[in-house]
């Protein structure tokens, strides 16, 4: 939504609204490090959601690429969403190749290829990172340090 904000200095300037749905239960990862590993059932139950968000995005021509249970966010009846797409991308690449080349998310949840500086496919390193999300909710910990 557009809106104007009057500023003292009477340089009015344009701005725009996001309406965000409310996140009651805060981030994956608080949960997880409160209440330790969840369970298998639990744990199928939310990866397969992440899956479909993730897929959602990639339908629609979007990679994510900072996939990470900080950024999975618990909304009402801890129905859980994908949140930040702060550094995403086209699936198909900036210059239309399929491929990426900037560095970008949280190392622990780097696929090789980008702990090796090559260029990746966004949906591969969002899949490889989806796959650290369901290992943190299965151990209560991260795969790697």
């Amino acid at each position: 939504m557009d809106a104007v904000w009057e500023k003292e200095s009477r340089k009015d300037k344009p701005i725009a609204y996001i309406v965000l749905d409310l996140v009651e239960h805060g981030e994956l990862l608080d949960l997880v490090m409160e209440g330790g590993p969840f369970s298998e059932e639990i744990c199928r139950h939310y990866f397969s959601e992440i899956l479909l968000g993730l897929h959602h995005a990639h339908s629609k021509g979007v990679t994510h690429r900072d996939m990470k249970s900080d950024n999975i966010i618990m909304g009402k009846d801890f129905q859980c969403m994908i949140a930040d797409f702060g550094f995403a991308a086209p699936v198909i690449g900036r210059d239309g190749s399929g491929k990426l080349k900037t560095q970008l998310g949280t190392r622990e949840y780097f696929a090789p290829e980008l702990h090796a500086g090559e260029e990746y496919s966004g949906q591969k390193v969002d899949l490889f990172a989806t796959a650290i999300i369901l290992f943190t909710m299965m151990t209560g910990t991260f795969p790697y340090r």
